[in-house]
């Protein structure tokens, strides 16, 4: 029978006809029925239309009307589900109203209730979704809830309430972030599973649907029991599913994807392998052109590389590297599957290269990496982990080679990674963590700068805090954690650090399961920290602890492994402290088989094999003193050659290993230490490396000390004097030929190839730049700008390295900015000869220079020592003590001119007459000078004596004539024979006058009221010096800097300070604050030519860098003023104005003023400022002893 027959039939009856809603409704049967098959929504169209019509003939009360509104509501619905993208919000509404009629008007007790209130619910649903409201979700929830609460777990249909309601709240909580309707999704979806059957082909579609729900709870949560039902539903699911079923693959994946995550939270290799056998099985079930195979092929690669950190097996890594190569071929361009396939490849190729140590594994890591980078935004969710795994490649490369710019980056990459980063992810953010505090460690051990590990030590500290207990993270972070404390112990020596350290790493130790890869790892790391605090507790329980830790680690090493080389120079270093506690020959002879051993398998190219021959050379000198047997001495030497010589090695390594094998030669015949002083001095630079600043390169240039006196005091023995002039000139005022060499010009090498010189040319002056930036933070974002500034000066130091060893590979440039040889220092004695004085504990000698002598004179001062020099120093500075001779003022000394011999003077200056200056003149030929202009003579001193004053040297208890300096030679003074050489391309400067700078008085300092008379005579002087005065509160830091970018010369009448602490902070101090040496060296001074600094202290110098001339007056040379006049200690406010008087009316004799005079105005200044003394009765030296003049 025909529905539209029977539709037809029906209305023609009456309405009145009670036989009219029966056969109105099996028409609506049979349209429905006819639906069902054709799904033509004309059948559905007209069944609504005939029941529209039954509920209309139906009365309100009628025993059928909730049915009849029920019935109707749900064909509306079918209509609704079966049209979503033509159903109007009209259809939706009428849905809603006829289902809420029949709801209301339906008992609770009545067994279609349920049914009609989850069609209600799904109405509201549909509206929520085209509108999008809120309290539409609401209501369909409220209406789902109801059907559960009425439907007897009997029922079937209940398993449908219960998953339309677990959609419902899943979708709630998605909007709102409840975490309780999270929670009620789950038991919903868990009241669904357990009502379910086996038998019900659906179970097994709720128990993936319960795994999700479960899932997005545990990524909230991090609860490890929601991780466990994650996996308990995903088995069921799978063991429920045939293999024919074409969603069992993908049941399989997740399934292994979620044992994966639970072995990264417990390290439970079981669940590694359950992991990796689901993804087989996956993959088995595909076939080759599935297109989620290529995934497949990814996760299972993860999976291998993830047992692979637990188990250390190499077969593991290449099974990963195979899988994620394969998914790479099968992988469509663009999908962004890629990517983490790609992820995960860099990742095996750093852990393979952990194990073999090849470096075209790691380069091809951090270069996968970096594409993964290129192709991901800053939101997208691979980026993150990229980055970290990056870091981590990064950090691997860096431990193999050395090379900072590679921990720089690792920093930056970590550092990235955890700023995209919540810290309510428990597996990334912690990891990121972990390896930026790794890197900062391992920075602070090349560059010693404890911003570095403090800053490690809190990166670590935050990680501890996010990793649960148990995590397999946990472990890692502590053993990092562990060498960031002893670092800093090594450094602060707080007991505190290195007790904390051995805790954590004992803790780390005890917790790591024995078939567990890096507890290997961790008992090297372990025995390093009881060897470390041996040194300070002297506990033999430590050592012995250390002994045993070497050996288990050393024992489950593997053979090839690339850590093979710590792990036995560890055991090395073991039972080396064992030796030096016990003497037995025996663990001095374990240490030695354990060193050879970690020098043998270590990997080619490997940067810490120098170090291995560091420690292997050291233990056969130790055993050479306590045997004295001549082999083990020639293996010390011969190994300490191999580590100097090494060309990976680190460059401190590689110093001191130079230094050790120099010294150990050098006993029986220096000669035979030649090569390897050479050796050091070449490492200097890298040392004391551009990419650090002028600070921490000074404090670098301390710990070293004077190892250009050392060496040529070996030269001087062996009659190599022309070598031991030029090591003395490349190991000394190392920092300003550093900075000088930034400054040298490159017309010759922009004719020979314009875009090096010109790329030289830039990096130079960023480098001049970043040379003097303040490394103290003062707060976040200055402590990361100053990373990012810090890097970027590294960055550029390298550059420089690189495009210096491109310049050098041109023909003739082959000695570009290289050391200077004695050919060309020579013509630094074009106006007189200069005489370098070496200081060392062994000798004391004079090198002269002459400009027309093509060697170097050698004069040995055989009446001289170090230890005189050291006691003269510090006779001057107890008498300079006593003296109050501290600062520029008007205050007189304190001692009576017949008191100054007690000072200690008259003898510093017999002494120096004596014993250095005499010989000197002798060798010379020199007679007394009875010109008014007695010929020059430079000084360059070496050690203590760079602060004594060689100029005054004389005989000061007689008045005869011949027996003071100044009676033969006018003395000046230069801190290199560099700074006297004249510029490859001069400029041909004219006279653009002289800037005076007065400052009577300086805010919180002693008055100066000579300092103005001193201006007052030079402006009388007259017209020609052309003078430009600032004066009082106008003589601020910026003014005065342009002032001096426009002028020749200048005058600094005012106070100054020595900052002992930090040299480059010494300064002018002005009306606004200090002038400071490191900003005076970052200009460049066009007219530059000459600088009278008529302030104290602005020649003195630091003890402990004697060899640098850290002071004023050597800012002054290279700022470019050639030609300086300085004071060696405080000076006298009344005598100022005298000396500069008398110097300036020397030097404008003539046509135009010249500087080249300075030397002889200030010998013939200092000549009146005596004279005018005793005629006054005051004292003498103090006064008059300080002034020097330094340069040209």
């Amino acid at each position: 029978m025909f529905p539209d027959n029977v539709y037809e039939r029906a209305l023609l009856h009456q309405d009145d006809d009670p036989e009219k809603p029966a056969a109105l409704l099996r028409a609506v049967h049979l349209f429905n029925s006819r639906y069902g098959q054709s799904k033509q929504e004309t059948d559905l169209d007209k069944a609504i239309a005939a029941m529209d019509h039954v509920v209309a003939l139906t009365p309100d009360g009628d025993e059928h009307q909730a049915n009849r509104l029920g019935r109707l509501g749900g064909l509306l619905l079918s209509h609704i589900e079966n049209s979503v993208r033509t159903s109007s919000s009209a259809d939706i509404e009428r849905a809603i109203f006829v289902l809420e009629c029949s709801v209301v008007i339906t008992p609770d007790d009545d067994a279609n209730k349920p049914g009609r209130l989850n069609d209600l619910g799904q109405s509201f649903t549909h509206r929520f979704q085209q509108a999008g409201e809120l309290v539409d979700l609401n209501n369909a929830i409220s209406a789902y809830e109801d059907a559960v609460r009425l439907t007897p777990d009997s029922n079937a249909d209940k398993t449908i309430w219960l998953r339309n309601l677990g959609d419902s709240l899943s979708s709630r909580s998605r909007l709102t972030g409840e975490l309780v309707d999270i929670n009620n999704t789950i038991t919903a979806r868990e009241d669904a599973v357990r009502l379910t059957s086996d038998s019900d082909t659906r179970k097994r579609h709720r128990l993936t649907e319960l795994a999700n729900s479960l899932t997005r709870n545990f990524e909230r949560t991090g609860q490890l029991a929601d991780l466990d039902k994650i996996i308990s539903a995903l088995e069921d699911a799978v063991r429920l599913t045939p293999d024919g079923d074409a969603g069992k693959p993908n049941s399989l994946s997740i399934l292994g994807h979620s044992f994966s995550r639970r072995f990264q939270r417990t390290g439970e290799l079981a669940d590694s392998d359950k992991a990796i056998s689901a993804l087989n099985d996956a993959i088995y079930l595909v076939s080759e052109r599935h297109p989620d195979k290529p995934k497949y092929l990814g996760d299972l690669g993860t999976a291998f590389w993830l047992r692979s950190a637990h188990t250390g097996e190499l077969v593991d890594i290449e099974k990963a590297i195979l899988a994620t190569t394969d998914a790479m071929h099968l992988f469509p361009e663009g999908d962004a599957s890629r990517l983490i396939c790609l992820n995960t490849l860099g990742g095996s190729l750093t852990s393979r290269f952990e194990h073999t140590g090849d470096l075209v594994d790691i380069d091809k890591a951090i270069s996968t990496l970096n594409e993964v980078l290129d192709f991901t935004s800053e939101g997208d969710n691979t980026r993150p982990f990229c980055l970290s795994n990056l870091g981590a490649a990064l950090l691997r490369r860096f431990e193999q080679t050395g090379d900072i710019l590679d921990i720089d980056k690792s920093i930056s990459a970590s550092g990235d990674a955890g700023n995209l980063t919540s810290d309510d992810d428990d597996y990334i953010k912690p990891r990121c963590l972990s390896n930026l505090g790794t890197s900062l460690t391992l920075r602070y051990e090349l560059t010693e700068d404890l911003q570095d590990i403090d800053k490690a030590i809190l990166a670590l500290r935050h990680a501890l805090r996010l990793i649960p207990d148990g995590h397999a993270q946990k472990l890692p972070a502590l053993n990092s954690l562990g060498s960031s404390l002893l670092n800093r112990f090594l450094h602060t020596g707080d007991i505190l650090d290195i007790d904390q350290s051995i805790s954590i790493r004992e803790q780390a130790v005890h917790l790591t399961p024995k078939g567990d890869y890096h507890l290997i790892s961790r008992l090297i790391n372990l025995a390093h920290s009881y060897l470390c605090r041996i040194d300070r507790t002297k506990k033999v329980d430590d050592i012995n602890k250390a002994v045993a830790a070497s050996n288990a680690a050393a024992e489950l090493i593997p053979e090839g492994h690339s850590k093979k080389a710590i792990s036995l120079n560890m055991l090395g270093s073991s039972y080396m402290t064992l030796f030096e506690h016990t003497n037995e020959l025996g663990d001095i002879g374990k240490a030695i088989s354990a060193y050879h051993a970690a020098v043998h398998v270590s990997p080619e190219g490997y940067a810490r094999q120098s170090n291995h021959l560091f420690k292997l050379a050291e233990a056969y000198a130790h055993r050479f003193l306590c045997g004295n047997d001549s082999a083990d001495l020639e293996m010390a030497i011969s190994k300490f050659r191999d580590a100097a010589m090494s060309s990976t090695g680190f460059p401190d390594t590689r110093f001191q290993a130079a230094l050790k094998w120099a010294r150990l030669t050098s006993v029986g015949n220096a000669a035979a230490s030649l090569d390897a002083y050479n050796i050091a001095l070449h490492l200097l630079p890298r040392v004391v490396w551009l990419g650090k600043t002028i600070s921490a390169r000074h404090e670098k240039l301390i710990s070293i000390g004077g190892i250009a006196n050392e060496a040529a005091a070996a030269a001087i023995k062996s009659g190599q004097h022309e070598m031991a002039l030029e090591w003395l000139e490349q190991g000394r005022s190392v920092v300003w030929g550093q900075q000088l060499n930034l400054r040298s010009p490159v017309d010759e090498l922009h004719d020979a190839d314009s875009k090096l010189a010109n790329d030289l040319v830039r990096i130079s002056k960023a480098l001049e730049s970043a040379s003097t930036r303040n490394d103290a933070p003062s707060s976040l974002d200055r402590s990361q700008s100053m990373e990012h500034a810090a890097q970027y000066h590294r960055q550029l130091a390298s550059d420089w390295d690189m495009v210096l060893e491109k310049a050098r590979k041109i023909p003739g440039f082959e000695d570009f900015l290289r050391p200077k040889k004695l050919a060309k220092l020579r013509s630094a004695a074009r106006f007189g000869p200069v005489v370098v004085i070496n200081v060392h504990k062994t000798r004391c000698d004079a090198l002269i220079v002459m400009v027309d002598l093509d060697k170097v004179i050698h004069v040995p001062l055989e009446g001289f020592s170090y230890n005189e020099a050291q006691k003269m120093q510090n006779s001057l500075n107890k008498s300079l003590s006593i003296a109050g001779v501290r600062t520029r003022d008007i205050r007189g000394p304190r001692m009576v001119s017949t008191k100054l011999d007690d000072l200690g003077f008259e003898a510093i200056l017999s002494g120096l007459w004596t014993c250095v200056v005499k010989p000197v003149l002798e060798t010379l030929a020199y007679h007394i000078s009875n010109t008014t202009d007695p010929p020059r003579i430079w000084w360059c001193a070496t050690g203590p004596l760079t602060f004594l004053p060689i100029h005054a040297a004389g005989l000061y208890n007689t008045h005869d004539i011949g027996f003071k300096i100044s009676d033969f030679v006018t003395s000046s003074y230069t801190p290199t024979l560099t700074a006297l050489l004249k510029p490859a391309h001069p400029s041909l400067r004219t006279f653009q006058g002289l800037l005076v700078v007065s400052q009577p008085c300086t805010p919180g300092l002693s008055r100066l009221p000579n300092a103005e008379k001193e201006l007052v005579q030079i402006e009388q002087l007259g017209s020609s010096l052309h003078v430009h005065s600032i004066l009082g509160d106008l003589a601020t830091v910026e003014s005065i800097i342009e002032k001096m970018e426009k002028h020749s010369w200048v005058h600094m009448a005012c106070h100054a300070v020595q900052d002992i602490s930090e040299p480059t902070q010494s300064a002018f101090c002005l009306q606004d604050g200090h002038l400071t040496l490191s900003k005076i060296i970052t200009k460049s001074f066009p007219h530059a030519d000459f600088a009278f600094l008529s302030a104290c202290q602005t020649a003195t110098g630091n003890e402990n860098l004697s060899e640098e001339a850290v002071h004023l007056a050597a800012g002054m040379m290279a700022a470019g003023y050639k030609s300086v006049i300085a004071t060696m200690w405080s000076i006298m406010d009344d005598d100022a104005p005298l000396v500069a008087a008398e110097v300036y009316s020397h030097l404008i004799h003539g046509s135009e003023p010249n500087s080249t005079q300075a030397a002889h105005a200030l010998h013939h200044a200092v000549q009146r400022l005596r004279e005018h003394l005793e005629e006054s009765g005051k004292p003498s030296f103090l006064s008059w002893v300080p002034f020097i003049h330094v340069g040209i």
